[in-house]
């Protein structure tokens, strides 16, 4: 049996590289791989600056595998034991999601071929996000007979503003890279699938080279200021960078940029 997951490293050991690995069903997860993520990456993070999360194949994620909606279906019948069963069944996929978004390094998501439902669940919780321009993207739960319940109606709307995540998540209509990057879904497109994953390299590869607790607490704060006020938000930074505060690592910076003819921040 193929494992779940291909999980790889480069060379310096700065970036780690989740890839889902079941292409001959267009990586569509199921029970095991939900269970497995989070162990992934609590693994990877370990020992890696940056993770880049990716499909092998033809395609990113076609969203959930068909087996976890048979299990939905096989419950026992009892009412009240299967609305128990169903509610934990999603509480544990919408942990294994968050694992991203929890990860103390940057997940760069890189998207090519289709993204649907799940997929959306999944890339939200990431950091930044690339794709190809021909990727294809949608929120399919509601044409399945669902609200989409495992981050995209929580994440999306922060990402792309209430009205464009209400357009997508009502309509399940299909959209492109070019359109993704349009409403701000993903930051930046390519023309093809190797030239995509070059350049989340390239991007991963710029950020592990910054100051990773610099890094890390960026990630956090912006994540804590999400879900918090502006005056919460300013309150936490302080105290964060005050706990954090390295003075030899800023003034080695300053006078790195001071050499280079780079005076201010």
């Amino acid at each position: 049996m193929e494992a779940n997951f291909e999980v790889t490293r480069d060379e310096d050991n700065l970036v780690g590289f989740i890839a889902f690995n079941r292409p001959k069903r267009g990586n569509a997860v199921n029970l095991d791989m939900w269970r497995q993520l989070p162990e992934v990456v609590c693994q990877l993070e370990k020992d890696v600056k940056v993770i880049v999360l990716r499909g092998l194949g033809k395609h990113f994620c076609t969203g959930i595998d068909l087996g976890v909606l048979n299990a939905i279906l096989d419950l026992d019948g009892n009412k009240v034991d299967d609305a128990l069963k169903f509610r934990e069944l999603v509480l544990m996929m919408q942990e294994s999601i968050t694992s991203l978004e929890k990860c103390r390094v940057p997940v760069v998501a890189a998207v090519h071929g289709c993204c649907y439902g799940a997929g959306i669940d999944i890339i939200t919780a990431c950091d930044v996000r690339y794709s190809t321009e021909d990727a294809v993207f949608s929120v399919k739960e509601v044409d399945v007979g669902l609200a989409a319940d495992l981050g995209t109606l929580q994440r999306l709307p922060h990402i792309t503003g209430h009205g464009i995540a209400a357009d997508l998540a009502l309509t399940a209509r299909d959209f492109s890279g070019t359109e993704a990057r349009q409403m701000h879904l993903v930051t930046r497109t390519f023309p093809d699938h190797q030239s995509l994953l070059r350049g989340c390299h390239e991007l991963a590869i710029s950020l592990a080279r910054k100051d990773e607790y610099a890094v890390q607490g960026t990630k956090h704060v912006l994540l804590h200021s999400r879900e918090n006020s502006t005056d919460s938000g300013l309150n936490y930074v302080a105290v964060w960078n005050t706990a954090l505060l390295k003075k030899e690592q800023i003034m080695k910076q300053l006078a790195k940029r001071s050499s280079q003819g780079r005076s201010k921040l």
